[in-house]
């Protein structure tokens, strides 16, 4: 029995040890170096991406000045309303303005009262100068007057005439006059109503009822006929690559998440004189109905290539110099890396156009660059080949588990 015992001793010793060195052998084959995520340069369409802070404004935004200033009596818009040409959109106090209107409409009906009867008598004196030659006349004929009497009563009848006419003048000249300041003040009561030149859509009010209306700031803002587009500003550089109808992405995150597409409209001659900057106006589908005032990023793309080399622009790394480089996979080790410099061109939103120092098929490290030196040991585990890495991943696995199951 004591022989059988020291006998299972042994066996289980020897299982034990056995077991031990197997996972020792399976630790020294786990794999060794960098993990590291590649990618195989492949050319490709790429587009130069410049990204601006752009604002949501009006096509043509028309400025209304009140032409009478004064206190604000009646306000019937706000921002964001619909209006019509021709409708009111506020009123001004003109009281006083008109306020010598009574006076002058007294005076107007009392100098046509007392003209009237100047008039009347002018009238009256030509009747009788007309029946006085009447009657001189027929005393001519029967030999009772002389042809002095008739020239007489001629002249008289004359005077009258210009008598009367001179009364019709005078009250003529002196209504039109109190007319003329009566029309003037009703011109300017009018000016007290501030209508819509246009119809379209309110963008701002500078006015408030019981307020004061000034004709140095303009009371309210239209957009005219609703139309809008979005402003946005750049440099020289870029506003070279630019032409009008290239499309714009905008992104207007307070109306929409997805992105739209627009078209640049009419290029600026000039650059903005306080901003030196050109101000480019992107017009939008015509579904799009942003507030105006929003603000919307907007993407310019100002170079195309049909067929470049990229990779994404967080695999570039910056040497001494500005050099920049990237990490290959040193085909030939399959498991080693080369620093190799590159030249950049072209950068879009996420990828970056190399113009030399790579070539299409090459193996780019796009993760775990920045651990990495020229010469260094690496494994991939993502990216290309990864499937392999994961078989390989995959038996050390299943032998550690068999070693175990042994133990």
């Amino acid at each position: 029995m004591v022989y059988k015992r020291m006998l299972a001793a042994c066996m289980a010793a020897a299982l034990l040890l056995g077991a031990g060195c197997g996972q020792q052998e399976v630790q020294e084959e786990a794999p060794t170096g960098t993990a590291v995520e590649v990618m195989s340069v492949k050319p490709g369409p790429m587009e130069a991406e410049y990204a601006v802070t752009g604002k949501v404004t009006a096509v043509n935004e028309v400025q209304v000045f009140p032409l009478l200033a004064g206190q604000v009596l009646t306000l019937s818009v706000s921002e964001g309303d619909k209006v019509a040409a021709g409708q009111v959109l506020f009123t001004v106090d003109t009281s006083t303005v008109t306020s010598t209107l009574g006076a002058l409409q007294q005076s107007y009906n009392s100098t046509k009262a007392a003209t009237d009867g100047t008039i009347a008598s002018a009238q009256i004196g030509v009747e009788q100068a007309q029946l006085a030659l009447d009657n001189t006349k027929a005393l001519f004929a029967i030999g009772a007057a002389a042809e002095q009497d008739v020239t007489r009563a001629e002249q008289a009848l004359e005077q009258a005439k210009m008598g009367l006419q001179q009364a019709q003048a005078q009250q003529s000249a002196s209504l039109a006059q109190i007319q003329a300041s009566m029309d003037q003040i009703t011109t300017q009561a009018a000016l007290g109503t501030v209508k819509a030149p246009c119809a379209g859509t309110v963008t701002a009010v500078n006015v408030v009822r019981g307020g004061m209306a000034s004709s140095a700031q303009p009371g309210v803002v239209i957009a005219e006929n609703g139309k809008i587009e979005v402003m946005a500003s750049v440099a020289e550089d870029v506003y070279a690559n630019l032409n009008e109808g290239d499309n714009a992405g905008v992104l207007i995150s307070v109306w929409s998440d997805e992105q739209m597409d627009g078209k640049i409209g009419a290029l600026p001659a000039a650059a903005n004189a306080q901003t030196s900057l050109y101000d480019i106006p992107v017009t939008l589908p015509s579904d799009a109905t942003p507030a105006i005032g929003s603000f919307a990023t907007v993407t310019f793309y100002t170079a195309r290539r049909d067929a470049a080399l990229s990779v994404p622009t967080e695999a570039i790394l910056t040497g001494s110099g500005d050099e920049r480089y990237v990490f290959v996979i040193d085909e030939a080790s399959g498991n080693t890396v080369v620093r190799t410099p590159v030249k950049t061109g072209l950068v879009s939103k996420s990828d970056t156009e190399i113009v030399s120092g790579l070539a299409e098929g090459d193996r780019v490290v796009v993760k775990g660059q920045s651990y990495l030196t020229d010469g260094s040991l690496v494994r991939i585990v993502g990216g290309e080949n990864t499937d392999e890495t994961a078989e390989t991943a995959d038996g050390i696995a299943e032998t550690a588990e068999a070693a175990d199951g042994e133990g």
